[in-house]
């Protein structure tokens, strides 16, 4: 028995948690270390979220996430404390950009110097590229996983803009650096979203080691998730709060609708939706911030080759929109990590900017995979006659689908959070850049805030 079981927290009853994804699996591991047990609600009929690697036909597939930077402490550092740390492999540090039928590499942990070696723009560019260095280290310090909002001073506006105001970055750095990098991280384009997300991946993610996992990354959430009590196929319809904790209303994969008691809850679903689901939780002002997150959507499609292409080292290969406008990237799996295809074969993991997924998701498998080999052909050409496997993967939801503001409304959405005390918690990855680290430490932060409230005396809630 923990110490914190002895003193009672474990007898306010269950944690409920929205979603089986990174954030709500780290926050019932963190709970269960202080003694508190968690029942996970996840509609889906698997965890992981984001995450699910498949096997068929001797390939290893990643579905969705399928690199882990360095730059993500807090995630590697929890893997190795759930005992995944062996099973992290380094994944082919190289990143590629295509320009004039040419993949230039560079290499992810020597970033900045290969920058300056590169030929994938002229030396004037590079040394145009100095007013970018000295804006994106000015805001380095204030970038981090918890809370985008801090650094809202430069949220002003977009890439394009930022690149428009600045002589000479309005060209080829744009096109061939800037908004490749935008692209081939977020899948939105560069004229979309806020210049913050561009400071932030490259001090947060660009710039450092990339690890697999030796089996796939389904294993990190399969260890995650041992002993836990999850219910799959289970769709929470709404969590209210009252005086002893919080009530959870919910329908398991059978059709049974439950209500349930326990201490507290944390969300982790998806923004827009959180209002819904918290139905007079929230002030008027902090419903409409919640209410105006959009996400993503992106294609992927796992495609198996009966050899690997020629000429291309890169692990990560980034699509520039001259090169084509519908296609953010493609991880070369076979470069990535050793057993991830059948020997002397090839695999790609394509990747569909988010316009192109609004356009094709719903399309069936063929004209999916036409519509993308066709595209894939431009940037490795004879591409399609040696494909000898596909296999589509649809995210409706992948990151929030920032703008230039959202995060100085992030901030004063954050004042309101802080000024009350509520056994409801939200987590996800609204509060940063989205990836997996920033639903990691978001778990982590509601866990923490839980177990806070859990000690403190009751207090009156009140909308926020």
């Amino acid at each position: 028995m923990t110490a914190n079981a002895e003193n009672g927290l474990a007898d306010h009853g269950p944690v409920f948690i929205v979603g089986a994804g990174p954030s709500g699996l780290t926050a019932a591991y963190r709970l269960r270390a202080q003694g508190i047990p968690a029942v996970i609600f996840e509609k889906r009929d698997r965890t992981g979220g984001m995450i699910h690697t498949h096997r068929e036909q001797g390939y290893l597939m990643e579905e969705g996430a399928t690199i882990l930077p360095s730059a993500y402490e807090p995630v590697v550092k929890l893997a190795h404390e759930i005992g995944s740390g062996p099973d992290l492999i380094p994944a082919g540090s190289i990143i590629g950009f295509a320009r004039d039928n040419t993949i230039h590499n560079l290499r992810s942990d020597h970033l900045f110097l290969d920058v300056l070696k590169t030929p994938l723009v002229s030396l004037k560019s590079k040394a145009l590229m100095a007013r970018f260095g000295v804006d994106a280290t000015r805001a380095s310090k204030l970038l981090n996983y918890e809370d985008l909002s801090r650094a809202s001073a430069f949220d002003t506006m977009t890439p394009r803009e930022y690149c428009s105001l600045h002589l000479g970055l309005s060209g080829e750095v744009y096109d061939y650096v800037i908004n490749s990098t935008v692209r081939g991280v977020l899948g939105v384009r560069g004229d979309a979203i806020s210049n913050l997300e561009l400071f932030f991946m490259l001090y947060n993610i660009l710039g450092s080691k990339l690890y697999a996992f030796r089996e796939g990354y389904s294993t990190y959430v399969d260890r995650l998730s041992e002993g836990m009590d999850i219910r799959l196929g289970a769709t929470v319809q709404e969590i209210r709060e009252d005086a002893d904790g919080v009530r959870v209303t919910w329908t398991g994969a059978d059709g049974v609708t439950h209500t349930e008691s326990g201490a507290g809850a944390v969300i982790t679903a998806r923004g827009d939706t959180i209002p819904d689901l918290a139905p007079g939780h929230f002030a008027a002002a902090s419903e409409a911030f919640l209410r105006s997150l959009r996400y993503t959507k992106c294609v992927v499609m796992n495609t198996g080759v009966t050899r690997k292409p020629k000429g291309i080292a890169a692990s990560v290969i980034n699509i520039p929109e001259p090169v084509d406008p519908d296609l953010m990237g493609f991880t070369c799996e076979h470069n990535k990590a050793p057993g991830r295809a059948p020997e002397g074969h090839g695999l790609l993991d394509i990747l569909t900017m988010t316009e192109f997924a609004e356009q094709i998701i719903d399309e069936d498998d063929d004209t999916i995979r036409t519509q993308i080999l066709r595209r894939m052909e431009k940037v490795i050409p004879g591409l399609s006659d040696t494909v000898d496997y596909t296999r589509i993967a649809r995210w409706n939801e992948v990151i929030v689908y920032s703008r230039p503001g959202l995060y100085k409304e992030l901030g004063q959405f954050q004042a309101r959070q802080a000024a009350i005390s509520s056994r409801i918690q939200l987590a996800g990855v609204f509060r940063s850049s989205s990836n997996m680290c920033t639903a990691t430490v978001s778990g982590e932060r509601a866990a923490a805030e839980l177990v806070s409230q859990l000690r403190a005396p009751r207090r009156r809630f009140v909308a926020v």
